[in-house]
């Protein structure tokens, strides 16, 4: 793929190309630095085909005890995603065309490092870097409603858990993206947790915790539909990518 210099001493990559000129073979770095969330997608639609052959090279990510668990329902109908919408889920749902609701087996062991979880999200990175390659952007959504009406909604079997949902479509033409400007950060220590004090991530204290009191209170609320004009005001907006 090439790489575009526009004043700048990192380089941008010409990402729309690719969905004309796909290139599975593009180098896995480049791959890894190149890809990007998008939410705006071309119009015509990826074919069945082309996404489950994705969706099988993603089953080779790692799972725990090789359980390999993973269910993948595809999303075309506007009325469905407008009903994520609808009932919590992100803002520009409705926007799209095709989405990929990934579930996965719910039994384990495992609770306290939750690795249902664990296994689904490496399918999920998996399938962003395949799909990348083809010239076909995703973004991985865990702003959803609740799961038990998502589960109930699909008609999602007991034995399974819906975990995420991906949007999916072709990159839009003419899309650059200039390379991440990665922080310069502790990020590995030796043996135990030697980093020296560093800002905190998110918001912390109060703030945050009513954040997450809204929140719950929000989506046990059943017709929170009645709700979605004014909540929309308030989703953190997103540009294209990010």
């Amino acid at each position: 793929m090439s790489k575009i210099i526009q004043n700048s001493s990192r380089p941008k990559y010409n990402i729309g190309k690719l969905a004309d000129e796909p290139q599975p073979h593009l180098p896995l770095e480049d791959a890894i630095r190149s890809r990007r969330t998008v939410r705006r997608y071309q119009d015509k639609l990826v074919p069945k085909a082309k996404l489950e052959s994705l969706l099988r090279q993603s089953t080779h990510a790692p799972s725990a005890c090789n359980r390999r668990g993973w269910r993948f329902i595809l999303i075309e109908n506007p009325e469905i995603l407008e009903w994520l919408y609808k009932k919590g889920g992100a803002a520009f749902i409705p926007k799209v065309k095709q989405a990929i609701l990934v579930s996965y087996f719910r039994h384990t062991d495992n609770m306290e490092w939750k690795d249902r979880e664990q296994s689904a999200a490496s399918a999920i990175a998996f399938f962003q870097l395949l799909a990348h390659k083809e010239g076909i952007g995703s973004c991985w959504i865990c702003h959803l409603p609740p799961q038990r009406e998502v589960k109930k909604f699909f008609k999602i079997p007991p034995n399974y858990i819906p975990i995420a949902l991906l949007t999916v479509g072709y990159y839009p033409r003419n899309m650059n993206v200039t390379e991440r400007c990665v922080d310069n950060e502790e990020l590995l220590s030796v043996d135990y947790w030697k980093f020296a004090d560093a800002p905190d991530k998110d918001v912390v204290g109060p703030k945050l915790l009513l954040k997450k009191i809204f929140r719950k209170t929000y989506y046990f609320f059943p017709k929170r539909e009645w709700l979605r004009n004014l909540t929309h005001k308030y989703e953190k907006k997103f540009h294209n990518h990010d």
